[in-house]
């Protein structure tokens, strides 16, 4: 028989989680946070909840700091960036709209700029040390990159559009790191504040990432179906290459990798404008201009 002592399964401030009912009270029920227990106001318990019964919450600090849970969902947890609205202004800093009953404080230390009443910002979310509450920040770069942006080549991650550039978007990758998508490598514009699924194209070395919303290697594919179109329309429709061609001979008469002009094929081919052989390629009647 194991001896050896459970660990303790504690409270997780600041994130969205499964505690069990240990006491049901007329203003609600108190919940199994490990090393203390956490009220649940009587407007958040689930109808016919009984003492045993796991309950999916939110903790967070009252206005009078104490702890307490609710079965609303806010809108960023800690460790993520959100845009949030302005909904006050003190001498203290800035109250941001949350999503629950109670708005989200940035101190002035924390803000990149003055927060103007009813404007959204980036806010970043975690536990101030020396208060223990949730706080937000708008300084991203002091949040943001401290590990290793450990992402593989054509995976798919989380991110938020935060700026507009001349080159393309800056956005948050899951609450964690810089990317960077580039305009050719968005199929679309992007708006501020926009969540969207993208492809790690690659790590830099500043620990920064490029991403693009198509498929890796598809962001040099479009480029290259109009490369390969009007090459098949100076050699008169038709080209004595195919997918089975040597590598140094594609490149040599396309200047694509066998990879790229493979993927090239593919993609055309898909869309009627070229018909194939082993040896060759040449523009169908969808395919002509």
């Amino acid at each position: 028989m194991n001896s050896e002592p459970q660990a303790l399964k504690t409270y997780q401030l600041g994130r969205v989680q499964r505690l069990p009912i240990l006491r049901l009270v007329s203003i609600g029920a108190y919940l199994d946070g490990g090393i203390q227990d956490i009220l649940l106001p009587l407007r958040y318990l689930p109808k016919d909840a009984k003492v045993g019964d796991e309950v999916e919450v939110f903790v967070y600090h009252d206005n009078e700091g104490r702890l307490i849970a609710t079965t609303l969902r806010p809108l960023a947890q800690v460790g993520e960036v959100a845009f949030l609205r302005c909904a006050s202004v003190s001498e203290a800093g800035a109250f941001m709209e949350w999503g629950i009953h109670r708005d989200l404080f940035v101190p002035f230390r924390e803000q990149s700029s003055k927060m103007l009443l009813g404007y959204s910002y980036a806010v970043y979310l975690y536990v101030d040390q020396m208060s223990g509450k949730i706080v937000g920040s708008a300084r991203l770069s002091k949040h943001l990159g401290g590990s290793p942006a450990d992402y593989a080549p054509g995976s798919l991650v989380h991110c938020i559009v935060t700026e507009q550039h001349e080159e393309g978007y800056r956005c948050v990758i899951e609450g964690q790191h810089w990317g960077f998508v580039y305009t050719d490598a968005a199929p679309r514009m992007l708006r501020r504040g926009e969540q969207l699924e993208a492809y790690v194209v690659r790590v830099r070395e500043d620990n920064k990432v490029d991403l693009s919303l198509r498929p890796v290697g598809y962001a040099k594919v479009d480029g290259a179906q109009e490369r390969l179109l009007e090459l098949l329309e100076q050699a008169g429709g038709q080209l004595t290459l195919g997918d089975k061609s040597p590598a140094e001979e594609i490149l040599r008469q396309t200047g694509m990798s066998k990879k790229t002009f493979k993927m090239t094929l593919g993609a055309l081919y898909k869309a009627r404008r070229i018909e194939l052989s082993p040896t060759s390629v040449r523009l169908s009647k969808e395919g002509k201009r």
